[in-house]
């Protein structure tokens, strides 16, 4: 999968934003600063430095932030630079094509995890911490962030699985060691096996433990319900900080169940925008409104919005509907519109962000469902399927009499052990874990 030569790939993602980063790793690294740049880059190591990027036609391409590492004081341990480009497409397109017009023999685009690949290659991080990596990238919880990161700046030492492990290199050295000396007085067939026993139960008994840790809820889910034409998808829009639901005058704009997960004040959410309610509802938007009931039963906790013309009558309707029992806030809006004698909140379209979530009281609706105490964990996701494999060896074990049958057996479970901490060089082990990183790691 993977092979020789210098390598280059986008590290963010190639959209409109303040910066798109680039990352080169190889041999040629300092020769392609030098055609980019017409500058000499050598003695500046872990250096940033502000430096116009020129095509091959001697045009200007960019001015940004350029930034070398030299070998093996690098990410990857190979010579290594990092580009910041202003955040456009098309100056991302560009520079990708003033790589190639370089035809620098050997330049080619990085296939996914390719730079963590020569970070193991190159010892600069183990097979776990590279694995680490992928995992603080799609971990969906604070307690598997935290335990990711410790394996990546501990290393090895910091997995569940290290003890797990070093019992199985003893217990397959004990085996070993008795193949001669069966006849021995002091061989014991019946020690060995409840040894085996013993070992298969600690992963049983961690599997089920684990499997309670990993319903930990991290993520609170609120629906925001309400009439047609109330503005739940404006309140959508404003929360999530983006214009992802479709906002007109038309009733009934919104037809189906939209959701979308943010991240404020370090705790996750999952907001879900629905159909209005109304008597007269089209085939679709009721389709749409029904979703929003078959979905209501995992929600945490509602935001029901209402105008002057929202009756008392439709809003019961509503919390039946829904099954709302106290796990809700009650939200007028259009309050720079209408005057409303209440103390329920008053929401305005007028208003930003950051004051209608202090208004709608969001860390507190997330306290109030969802611990905010970060678990101990002792394996990650990718672990607990190891060793949810390795117990499938269980009943050939415990069931087979023959010390040379179970000695190979615990051989296999030994080299399994081997290739999860990456002692064991193997190239199909190694597509397999790095092709599904992210491009650019």
């Amino acid at each position: 999968m993977f092979g020789a030569g210098t390598i280059y790939s986008n590290f963010t993602p190639l959209v409109k934003s303040p910066v798109i980063g680039y990352r080169i790793s190889g041999d040629e690294v300092l020769e392609i600063l030098t055609k980019l740049t017409n500058k000499n880059f050598s003695k500046d190591h872990s250096r940033v430095r502000i430096v116009k990027l020129y095509k091959k036609d001697g045009s200007l391409l960019d001015e940004c932030s350029v930034v070398y590492f030299k070998s093996p004081k690098s990410f990857t341990g190979e010579d290594v630079c990092e580009v910041f480009l202003h955040g456009s497409p098309l100056i991302a397109s560009q520079f990708e094509q003033t790589l190639k017009d370089f035809k620098v023999p050997g330049l080619r685009l990085a296939k996914n995890g390719e730079f963590s690949y020569r970070s193991v290659l190159n010892s600069k991080n183990s097979l776990k911490q590279a694995k680490a990596i992928n995992q603080i990238i799609s971990n969906d919880s604070f307690s598997s962030l935290e335990y990711n990161k410790k394996l990546l700046f501990e290393g090895d030492q910091a997995s569940g699985l290290t003890i797990l492990r070093d019992e199985i290199v003893d217990l397959f050295s004990e085996i070993t060691a008795s193949i001669d000396f069966v006849d021995d007085e002091e061989f014991s067939f019946k020690k060995i096996m409840k040894k085996v026993r013993l070992f298969f139960e600690k992963c049983h008994n961690i599997l089920q433990k684990t499997e309670n840790s990993q319903k930990e809820k991290t993520v609170c889910k609120i629906m925001i319900v309400g009439s047609v034409n109330v503005g739940k998808s404006t309140l959508f829009n404003k929360i999530i900080d983006t214009e992802r639901a479709i906002v007109t005058n038309i009733k009934g704009t919104t037809r189906d169940v939209l959701s979308n997960e943010f991240v404020f004040d370090g705790k996750k959410y999952e907001l879900f925008d629905t159909a209005g309610h109304r008597d007269k509802q089209g085939k679709i938007e009721k389709f749409g409104y029904k979703k929003a009931q078959q979905i209501s039963s995992d929600i945490d906790h509602f935001l029901i919005l209402s105008d002057k013309y929202t009756t008392k009558k439709q809003m019961n309707l509503m919390k039946k509907d829904f099954n709302i029992k106290k796990n809700f806030t009650l939200i007028e809006t259009k309050s720079d519109q209408y005057q409303y004698n209440s103390k329920n909140i008053k929401i305005n379209h007028s208003l930003d962000r950051d004051t209608i979530i202090s208004k709608l009281k969001i860390s507190l609706i997330h306290k109030k469902y969802v611990s905010s105490k970060i678990k101990k964990i002792d394996f990650n996701d990718e672990e607990i399927v190891f060793l949810d494999n390795i117990s499938q060896y269980k009943n050939d074990l415990l069931n087979e009499s023959d010390i040379l049958i179970i000695a190979q057996i615990m051989r296999n479970i030994l080299d399994d052990f081997s290739y999860e901490f990456g002692y064991i060089n193997n190239e199909d082990i190694y597509d397999r874990v790095f092709s599904n990183f992210c491009i650019g790691k």
